[in-house]
């Protein structure tokens, strides 16, 4: 649990240098894999942190990343969700859509960084969490 305050930590600090929606793949991957209720907190309080950093009005990220980990818990019930394909393609997705509302420019290409970002942090965790259950 610590890892991921140090990553919301650093997603933050990196969100507000960059325009890529890093933000959107680490909560795409956070929320597929750990299924809680807390992802909903965190998501609210990771579009404040960037709202208040990015100098915009505040609430208007949130209720975007509030509203994107919604749509994923509702597709948990149809589709295998924890896999790399589901993972690209709602982050994929998710920043294409974050970075048209928000009127950003190149959307093709920072929705598909964001995405082969998520993908790796999708599979890193998944590797780390093989091997410790492995170890026990």
């Amino acid at each position: 649990m610590f890892p991921i305050f140090i990553l919301f930590f650093l997603l933050i600090i990196i969100s507000s240098l960059t325009t890529i929606p890093l933000s959107i793949a680490v909560l795409s991957v956070i929320t597929v894999l750990f299924e809680k209720s807390w992802v909903f907190f965190a998501a609210f309080l990771l579009g404040l942190f960037l709202d208040l950093f990015g100098l915009r009005p505040l609430a208007q990220t949130s209720l975007f990343f509030v509203l994107f980990v919604f749509i994923i818990w509702l597709y948990e019930r149809k589709f295998e969700t924890q896999t790399l394909t589901f993972v690209f393609f709602s982050s994929f997705l998710g920043s294409l859509i974050y970075l048209i509302v928000f009127r950003y420019n190149n959307i093709l290409f920072q929705a598909f960084v964001s995405a082969l970002f998520a993908v790796l942090v999708f599979h890193l965790i998944q590797n780390s969490k093989i091997k410790t259950q492995k170890l026990k």
